[in-house]
């Protein structure tokens, strides 16, 4: 049994999907090209982003724009998601200005369970469970799922195009929040002044708090904030170190405003936490690295969840019903006849590798 972590690629067609299963764990800033569809597999998450907070409960799911700043954070212990990374490369083929594409599809308590999202969680689903296939079948049927998926996310999640000084100007936002955060993520034992971060974003001083926000939601003082209480977590693991020497080396003013933003984040004191962490034996190496499920963990998430729909390509029995009543009749027919050919595709590509 190996981790939950894979990749496809098929440059010919401009395919090239990361998928992966893993813990949410402490606050972390991310940014890269790649789309990201993170869905929520067991507890709770919040996701920060183009100055929103989102909090993603299980069978939630988001998708995240290329090069669009965001951060997760793990509400409840164990939480574990599946991502999948898409070079939006993939949509050349469709869109002239693919690069300018901007979704917006999120799910929430009372849209979680719709029909839409329900088939984006089973391609997604399914396409995790093939994505090791070698042979032609298997690939073909992995490329399959990710078209549906993504043939399902464009019509119920239509992108518009943003228009290209939209895009340049959202580029150097966020390039100077990248600056900002890096700057940070270095110096957050350390006092760091407003006149800091002007200089290492090129900003003036009264816009940097707005310019995060707009980001990642929060404001810089926040995300410092953050940083020093993710970086502190990793101390307590050293059970010699003192809380009140652990909070005046991350940058806290006492130990008294340490207490309390800890607990305002974790629902716990660091003295509760400590204790939780040496009944676990964890070290900060651990706490620090990605950790990716095992295939046995997964299969065991799976197996719990009892409203979970067979994965099939081409299932029948109530999920036809239901698309039939989501879709007009010519798009329901449309789609039947796309699986019926894909699966006699499939067919013929069974009976000749029986021939060899």
């Amino acid at each position: 049994m190996g981790l939950m972590y894979y990749t496809f690629k098929n440059n010919k067609r401009d395919i090239d999907v990361k998928q992966y299963v893993y813990y949410i764990r402490s606050y972390h800033y991310n940014w890269h090209d790649a789309l990201e569809l993170i869905m929520v597999l067991k507890g709770e998450i919040e996701v920060s982003l183009n100055g929103e907070n989102y909090i993603l409960e299980e069978d939630d799911m988001m998708l995240i724009n290329s090069n669009v700043g965001h951060a997760t954070l793990a509400r409840k212990p164990n939480s574990i998601a599946m991502v999948i990374h898409l070079n939006p490369i993939y949509f050349r083929s469709y869109y002239r200005d693919y690069h300018l594409l901007e979704f917006n599809c999120i799910s929430s308590r009372k849209t979680r369970n719709d029909p839409s999202f329900r088939e984006i969680r089973r391609f997604s689903i399914d396409m995790l469970q093939h994505i090791e296939g070698n042979t032609p079948a298997e690939k073909i049927y992995v490329e399959g799922l990710l078209h549906q998926l993504m043939a399902t996310l464009v019509k119920h999640f239509p992108p518009k195009e943003i228009s290209s000084m939209e895009m340049a100007s959202n580029k150097k936002k966020t390039d100077a929040v990248n600056k900002i955060i890096h700057y940070i993520d270095r110096h957050y034992k350390n006092k760091i002044s407003l006149e800091e971060l002007s200089k290492v974003s090129g900003y003036h001083k009264s816009y940097i708090s707005q310019i995060v926000k707009q980001q990642l939601g929060i404001n810089y003082y926040e995300y410092l904030t953050r940083v020093r209480l993710r970086e502190a977590t990793y101390a307590l693991t050293d059970l010699e170190e003192k809380i009140s020497d652990i909070a005046l080396s991350y940058g806290f003013s006492e130990v008294k405003a340490f207490n309390t933003a800890f607990k305002s984040s974790f629902g716990k004191t660091p003295s509760e936490y400590r204790k939780q962490l040496s009944m676990e034996e964890s070290s900060p190496s651990v706490l620090r690295e990605k950790r990716y499920l095992e295939e046995e963990e997964f299969e065991t998430i799976m197996a719990s969840k009892e409203t979970m729909e067979p994965s099939e390509f081409a299932q029948q029995g109530n999920n036809e019903q239901e698309e039939k009543k989501s879709l007009n009749e010519e798009d329901y027919q449309s789609l039947r006849e796309i699986r019926k050919a894909l699966d006699d595709c499939l067919t013929k590509i069974a009976k000749m590798e029986e021939k060899k």
